[in-house]
C-alpha cells in the first residue's frame, strides 16, 4: 500500500516540463521552481450550462452570465466564470468554471512569476480517456470524471454526485475508476464499490493497475488545463485589447472612409466607361445598318462588316478592265443624235457588250452612224439592219463594245 501512495504522490507532484503542483491554501511557501496553484475544488465548481448552438465569443458569454445570476441569485453579481475550454477553439462551450470574485482576488495576489496557473485541485488528478480518478484528502474527495469534468466535495455529497454522473454517463460509462490514497487517516469510500459493481465498472488503487486494465496511463495536466488559469479574464482581455485598439480607431475609420470614397470613384468611373462603351457601340450599329447591313440579325459586327467588305471587295474586281454600259451608252448618245436616229432598244451583256437597235431613214444612214459611233472610238459592230416593221426606214441593231 506504501508503495502505491508513493507512486500517486509522485504523479501528482511530476507535470508537464517538472513542473510542480503547490497548494495555494496550505500555509507553505511556494516551491522554488515553475509551479502549478491548487485551490479547494469546492469553491471553483464547475458547473453545466444549457448554451444556445449557434451562440458564439461575448454573446455566448453574456447568456452563460445571465443563466447563473438566475441561478445564484441577488450574489450572482459577486461570482466570476471562466468557460471550461481544454483544447480547441471552444466556440460550442457548455461547462464553466465558477468562483466568487473576492476569491479570486486573493489567489492572483499569492501567486508570483513562477506560477503558471491557477486551477482547482480536482483539475491536478491524472485521468484519461475511459478513466475516472477519485481521491480522499483532508476529508474531501476530489473526482477527475475523465478529462472534461470533474468535483471536489465532502464524501456525502460525492457520492450522490458519482451516482448522478455514472446515470448521465450510462451510454458511455468508464472502463475503470482509480482511486488514490492520499491520506492514511481516511477511511476507503465504503459506497463506492458496490457502486461499481452493480455496472460492471472495474475498481482499481494504482497505475499499474491501470495499464494491466489495458487503459492507457492517466496523465497530469496533459490534457490543456493550463488554460483554464483562473487568473485570466477573458473580459479583462477584451478590454485590454479594446484599449490598445481605441487609439487607432480614427486612423482606421479614415483608411475606410478614403478607400470607400475611392471605391466610389472606381464605381462611378466604370459606370461612365460602360455608357460611353454603349453610346460607342448605337453609333456603330447606326453606321452598319446605313451601309452595311441593312437587314437582317447582327450578331458579331467586326465579322459581318468585314464579310460585307469582302464582298463588295469581291464585285469591284469582277468590274476592273471593264467599261460601264453607262459610260458606253453616253458616249454613243451624242453620235446617235447627231445623227438623226431615234433609239428603240438598249440591252447590255458582259460577254457581247451593249446593243443598241435603231430606226434610221435608210440603209446609208444605218452605215452612216455605225461609222459615226466607230469615228469616236467604239467598236461596232453591225449586228442586223432591215426595214422596219412598223413604220418607214429602216431598224438597225448594233453591238457597241470599247476599243481595245
Amino acid at each position: 500500500m506504501t508503495r502505491q501512495k508513493k507512486r500517486a504522490g509522485v504523479a501528482r507532484q511530476k507535470t508537464l516540463q517538472d513542473t510542480a503542483l503547490f497548494s495555494l491554501t496550505g500555509g507553505t511557501d511556494a516551491p522554488r521552481g515553475r509551479y502549478v496553484a491548487l485551490v479547494p475544488g469546492a469553491e471553483v465548481p464547475l458547473l453545466a450550462l444549457d448554451l444556445p448552438r449557434g451562440l458564439r465569443g461575448p454573446a455566448r458569454e453574456e447568456v452563460a452570465r445571465r443563466q447563473l445570476r438566475d441561478r445564484i441569485g441577488p450574489q450572482g453579481d459577486r461570482v466570476e466564470m471562466r468557460p471550461f475550454v481544454l483544447t480547441g477553439d471552444g466556440d460550442g462551450w457548455s461547462r464553466a468554471l465558477v468562483a466568487d470574485a473576492g476569491l479570486l482576488a486573493g489567489w492572483r495576489t499569492r501567486t508570483g512569476a513562477a506560477c503558471r496557473a491557477v486551477l482547482p485541485d480536482y483539475l491536478a488528478l491524472p485521468t484519461g480517456p475511459s478513466l475516472w480518478t477519485l481521491q480522499i484528502e483532508a476529508g474531501s474527495v476530489q473526482a477527475r470524471l475523465g478529462p472534461g469534468d470533474g468535483f471536489s466535495a465532502d464524501p456525502d455529497l460525492a457520492r450522490v454526485m458519482v451516482s448522478r454522473a455514472l446515470d448521465a454517463a450510462a451510454a458511455t460509462p468508464p472502463k475503470a475508476v482509480l482511486v488514490l490514497k492520499a491520506d492514511r487517516e481516511v477511511t476507503e469510500l465504503p459506497w463506492l464499490a458496490p457502486l461499481l459493481a452493480t455496472q460492471d465498472i472495474a475498481l482499481l488503487t494504482s497505475l499499474d493497475a491501470v495499464e494491466a486494465a489495458g487503459l492507457a496511463r492517466p496523465q497530469v495536466l496533459a490534457h490543456g488545463e493550463l488554460r483554464l488559469d483562473l487568473r485570466t479574464d477573458p473580459r479583462a482581455a477584451r478590454a485590454r485589447l479594446r484599449a490598445r485598439v481605441l487609439p487607432w480607431r480614427w486612423p482606421l475609420l479614415i483608411g475606410l472612409l478614403a478607400a470607400g470614397l475611392w471605391g466610389t470613384a472606381q464605381i462611378l468611373a466604370i459606370q461612365a466607361l460602360t455608357q460611353a462603351q454603349m453610346a460607342e457601340r448605337g453609333r456603330a450599329m447606326a453606321l452598319v445598318r446605313d451601309h452595311f447591313i441593312p437587314v437582317g440579325p447582327v450578331l458579331d459586327i467586326r465579322v459581318q462588316v468585314a464579310r460585307a467588305l469582302a464582298e463588295r471587295e469581291a464585285a469591284a474586281q469582277n468590274w476592273r478592265g471593264r467599261t460601264s454600259p453607262l459610260l458606253l451608252f453616253g458616249q454613243a448618245a451624242e453620235v446617235i443624235a447627231a445623227q438623226g436616229a431615234q433609239p428603240q432598244e438598249l440591252r447590255y451583256d458582259r460577254s457581247e457588250g451593249l446593243r443598241v437597235v435603231l430606226d434610221v431613214a435608210d440603209f446609208a444612214a444605218a452605215e452612216q452612224v455605225a461609222g459615226a459611233l466607230r469615228e469616236v472610238g467604239l467598236q461596232t459592230d453591225v449586228v442586223e439592219s432591215r426595214v422596219s416593221d412598223t413604220g418607214p426606214g429602216v431598224r438597225t441593231e448594233l453591238r457597241l463594245r470599247e476599243a481595245p
